[in-house]
This record gives C-alpha cells, sequence and structure tokens, in this order.
C-alpha cells in the first residue's frame, strides 16, 4: 500500500504556534497549537518549534503518511533568501535571527517559509472562500495585522516576497505609536491586541460593566469574552468592535485603491467576531474609500477561519491539483 503524500504546516504567530499535517485537499491532520511567549529568546522558541516539527513528522510516518517537505508561516519580514528574520513587530526576540535557517539546517525535510499573510491568501484561494476569485485581499486580524493579495491566480510579491506591508498602512497620522515604529498604522488601531486594551480601557472606567465581571471571572479580556459580552448586547463591547471594524475598514479603502480588489476576506482571530465586525468594515469602506472603486467589494468571513495558515504554508510544498 502506496503511503499519502502530505506536507507539515506550521503557522507561527505572536501568542501561539500551530501546526499540523496538511493533504493535498486542505485538509489538516493531527492539529496540534502550543502557546508562546513573545518574549522568549529566539533559541528557546527554535527549540520548542524543532521538538512539535519532528514528533510531528514522526507521527505522519507512522499513520502511512509520506511528508514531501515543510512550510512555515511566518510574521514580519524576511531577507531576499529568507533565510533571516528581518524585523517581526510582534516577536521581537526574532528580530535578526536565522531561524529559517536553523529550522532547514535542522530537520530532513525541504523547507519553505511564507508571510503568514501570503500563507493565509493562498489557502484561502486555493481551498476556502477565494476559490475562482480573479483580485483577492486576505486579511489575517490576530495579535497583529497581516495580509496577502493573489490576482490572476499568483501571488503579488513587490518586496522581499511581500506585498507591501498592508498592516502598517497609516490610517491616522494622529494615532497611537505601532510596534513598528510608525504612528497611526492600521495594526495600532485595529488588531487583537489593540481590542484586548480598548476593552481593558472600558473594564477599568466600568467596574461595574459587563466587561470588568468577564475579565474577573476569566482573568484576561480576549476576543473571546469581548464576543461574548457583545452576543450579550454590552453597549461597551459592541461599541469596541465597532471602532476597530470602521478602522480597519479605512485600511481595507487604503489598500483598494492600490489593489483593486474583487473580494476582502477577513480571517485571523478577530474574524471569529462575525457579522458586527464585517458590518463595521463595510461601514469604515464606504466612509473612506473611492466609492468607485469600493462599491464593487464584497467583504466576507475568510472560510478556514484560524486553520488557513497552517494550511496555506502547508500548501506551499504540495503540487496544484
Amino acid at each position: 500500500m502506496s503511503k499519502r503524500r502530505c506536507a507539515i504546516g506550521v503557522d507561527l504567530g505572536g501568542q501561539s504556534v500551530r501546526m499540523g499535517i496538511v493533504d493535498a485537499m486542505g485538509m489538516v491532520h493531527q492539529p496540534r497549537s502550543t502557546t508562546i511567549d513573545a518574549r522568549q529568546p529566539a533559541e528557546m522558541l527554535l527549540g520548542l518549534i524543532l521538538d512539535q516539527l519532528r514528533s510531528l513528522i514522526a507521527e505522519a510516518v507512522a499513520h502511512d503518511w509520506s511528508p514531501v517537505g515543510t512550510g512555515i508561516a511566518l510574521p514580519g519580514y524576511m531577507d531576499s533568501d529568507r533565510s533571516r528574520i528581518v524585523f517581526s513587530a510582534n516577536l521581537p526576540t526574532l528580530n535578526g535571527s536565522r531561524l529559517p535557517a536553523q529550522i532547514q539546517k535542522a530537520l530532513p525535510l525541504p523547507v519553505n517559509f511564507e508571510s503568514d499573510g501570503n500563507a493565509a491568501a493562498l489557502a484561502e484561494f486555493r481551498f476556502g472562500a477565494g476559490q475562482n476569485t480573479k483580485r483577492l485581499l486576505v486579511t489575517v486580524i490576530g495579535t497583529g495585522i497581516g495580509g496577502g493579495v493573489i490576482i490572476d491566480g499568483q501571488t503579488l510579491r513587490i518586496w522581499n516576497h511581500l506585498a507591501g506591508s498592508l498592516g502598517h498602512v497609516v490610517v491616522d497620522a494622529r494615532g497611537p505609536r505601532c510596534g513598528c515604529g510608525a504612528r497611526g498604522c492600521v495594526e495600532a488601531k485595529a488588531s487583537g491586541r489593540t481590542l484586548e486594551r480598548l476593552a481593558n480601557e472600558r473594564a477599568d472606567a466600568e467596574p461595574d460593566g459587563m466587561l470588568a465581571d468577564l475579565r474577573q471571572r476569566n482573568g484576561r479580556l480576549s476576543g473571546h469574552e469581548i464576543r461574548a459580552a457583545a452576543e450579550h448586547h454590552d453597549a461597551s463591547a459592541i461599541s469596541i468592535i465597532e471602532e476597530c471594524g470602521w478602522w480597519l475598514g479605512a485600511g481595507i479603502a487604503s489598500w483598494s485603491a492600490i489593489f483593486h480588489p474583487d473580494k476582502v476576506l477577513i480571517g485571523g482571530g478577530l474574524g471569529e467576531l462575525g457579522e458586527p465586525l464585517l458590518a463595521a468594515i463595510r461601514r469604515g469602506l464606504k466612509n473612506t474609500g473611492q466609492p468607485f472603486i469600493t462599491d464593487h467589494i464584497l467583504i466576507e468571513r475568510a472560510a478556514l477561519r484560524s486553520q488557513a495558515g497552517l494550511i496555506g504554508a502547508g500548501a506551499m510544498v504540495l503540487p496544484d491539483n
């Protein structure tokens, strides 16, 4: 009996590393997720990733899979040969590290590296809500904001394999300082980190409110708690989601003036906020964009949810059937 071809997909984010066995249909088998600390030294993070990868490769072989390679989606910028991380706003201990080269050297399989935004865009185009879309923009909203652009079936690459820095388009010149060093980036106005900061500020200001109660019971305010509060019609949670969504819509308006997408997919952890976030994004897009460009753009939720990055990473090393 011949073994089934697969890839090992890895999605390294600001708060977790996800990985799994990815088959030719974009299905994920044996998924696993490990929480990480963005302050961990690069050497510790490298050891964690390699331990998990070796374990998953062995598990794949034991279950009659034949891994053809490993694809790894990384946040931030890599150098031109993808051997070094130049800058990552959400994993600053990796800045300047040769993590990609070290992983490649340590593994027996070929390893491909891609930006997390490009990986998610590829996954949605091949297997998700972006299939058959001529000009597709996918934005991934997690700890930060990334994204990728697919035009005529090809990943758009402008600089160092990226379609620019979608999360670092400035939408508010007098806004807060972003982790990248700029001021008023869409990431500083609408990311998961921003959503949590605004929710904690509101909980501090309203100690008897629902957000404060959820923080006391759960120990933190993440997108999950904020969504729960919004579903219970909490005005503070709803207003925070609407604010972040509006600014994201403004960011999409700026991106659209350059890329003219037919469809924009909203993915990542904040995509789980669903229609309230999408409605706010559409308002921000309508209020700030050029109507002759933005009126035809479809804003939809990404289909592959939190697995898009690792699916796209795996798809990089699998043939396009």
